[in-house]
Formats: C-alpha cells, structure tokens, sequence
C-alpha cells in the first residue's frame, strides 16, 4: 500500500487576479491585471507531498524557506515578488517538518521530485544535499539564469551542489496525456506533462491500489479553479493551460482520482478523507 501525506511549508498570499485569470486576457493583460489587483487571497498552504512506496520514500516539491522574509534574498529588481506574500517560519521548512515525521531529509528520502522550478517549490531543496532531484528537462532548461529569475524562479538561490536529473517525458501515454516518465520500477509513480502555469510544468501520478493521487503541483491552485476550469493570472499560455485542466478534468473522469494541488487549503482535508474529484463537464468552449 502507498501513503501520501500533505506536508504545510508556511503560507502564501497572492493577488485574486493570480489565482484566476480573466479568460478573455492574455499573458501580457494577466500580469497587468495583478498589478493592478487591490484584492488579495489567502493565507493559502505552501505544501508538498511525500509518498511512501515499496522503493523508498519520494518527495514532491520542496515549498519555501524563511529566507524568502530576509532583505536582499528576493531581487528588489522584479515586480513580481511585490505580488505575493510568503510566510515560513524556520521550523516550517520541510526539512524540521520531515524530522518531525521521523525522518533524516538528508538520508530517509530516496528521491525530490520537482514539478516546476518556482521559489515556492523549490525553496527546501537544501535540505536534501545527499538525494536525488529529478526535475522535467523543459521546465529546468527555462527557469536558470535571466530567463528563469524574469518567470519567477531564483535560480542564483538553488544549493551550489544541485545537479538535479533531467527527465524527458519518454514514456507511453497515460490517459488523455501523451507521455510519461515512469519514476518507480512499478509504474505506481510517475510524470504527466501538464504545462501552462509553467513551460515544462510536470504533475505526478501515484497509483495505489484502490485509488490514483494526482499532485498537480499548480497546475491548478485548488480543485474549484480546475473545476471551473479558470487558469492561473501567471500563465504565459492560457491556452495550453486550459487544455492541461481540461486533461486533468478527463483523467480523474476515468479513474477514482484525489486531486491535490500545492496551495489547495482543502486539499489535506480531501486528502484525509481519501475525497476523490468528480468533475463537471468539460467546457469545450474555452
């Protein structure tokens, strides 16, 4: 039998106009509208996931660090970081959650598993000199040096020892996906493309036997965004982004399905009471 359990790395706020885009808008007209938001959402779980399987224990994401709080660690430069709050106490790194769980972060974790290359999801990763990364090829090869920290990531931040492993989407298709990248010998989990939020964004499958685990990284922020299908005011390609919920809307239609995005606050509720998603109709309109 597989376990996930939710792991809380401190909390995120973030504009209403980044949570959902207006569809109508494009990538440029959605960083407008954040901007000029005065409504703010949240406190919002920055959380990341770790999976407990035959082949060993398997992290995804990493969440944030409290240095994000210390002067000069964000670029004064970037716009950007004025749009969003983050939270994290010292002990609420993954690292103090993990040994809170019992667990070395530096010896007990088989692999970290990076769904894209954002601060807030990368953050933890000093935590874990000693254990494998893997990371999507795509999304890495964006978010390193100017054209990563201009998307939101801050590659001048990542530990001088990361050498994550770069992974392709080389496997067969996995419902309405075209690919997958299989990470156990089993197959129980795996990567799914699921860009839009980010270019290269990876979600991944855990399949237990009774029920699948979607982690979707942000994909989606909650399930009700998914659900209606609103994507993110981040994105660089609703399009793509919309076409990504829409496959995820299909999969879980398919197969008995807990969806848990990174900053979903019901989503350890659902995940607790192994609450799968039943979506609505997919919206062919957008």
């Amino acid at each position: 039998m597989i376990k996930v359990t939710a792991i809380e790395t401190g909390k995120a706020r973030m504009k209403t106009a980044q949570m959902a885009g207006r569809p109508t808008r494009g990538p440029v007209g959605r960083k407008i509208d954040i901007f000029r938001d005065r409504q703010w959402i949240g406190p919002l779980p920055i959380l990341c996931f770790l999976i407990e399987h035959t082949e060993g224990n398997f992290l995804v994401d990493t969440g944030d660090t409290w240095r994000n709080s210390v002067p000069g660690y964000l670029p004064r430069w970037h716009p950007f970081f004025k749009q969003v709050e983050i939270k994290v106490a010292p002990l609420e790194e993954v690292g103090p959650r993990l040994q809170a769980m019992g667990l070395d972060p530096a010896r007990d974790i088989q692999a970290v598993i990076l769904t894209h290359c954002h601060h807030d999801h990368t953050g933890g990763l000093d935590h874990f000199p000693h254990t494998r990364v893997i990371a999507p090829r795509e999304n890495w090869m964006v978010s390193r040096g100017l054209r990563g920290m201009l998307m939101g990531c801050l590659p001048q931040r990542w530990p001088t020892w990361l050498r994550p492993e770069l992974v392709t989407m080389d496997g067969p298709p996995v419902g309405p996906f075209p690919a997958s990248h299989a990470i156990t010998a089993d197959g129980r989990i795996l990567l799914i493309p699921t860009p839009g939020h980010a270019e290269g964004h990876v979600s991944v499958v855990v399949r237990d036997d009774d029920i699948t685990y979607l982690l979707a990284g942000d994909a989606t922020y909650s399930q009700s965004n998914l659900d209606a299908e609103l994507t993110d005011g981040v994105t660089n390609d609703p399009r793509t982004a919309s076409a990504t919920l829409r496959a995820i809307k299909s999969f879980a239609a398919a197969e008995p399905t807990i969806v848990l995005p990174a900053h979903d606050p019901d989503g350890p509720a659902r995940l607790a009471a192994r609450a799968v998603y039943f979506p609505s109709p997919l919206d062919h309109r957008r």
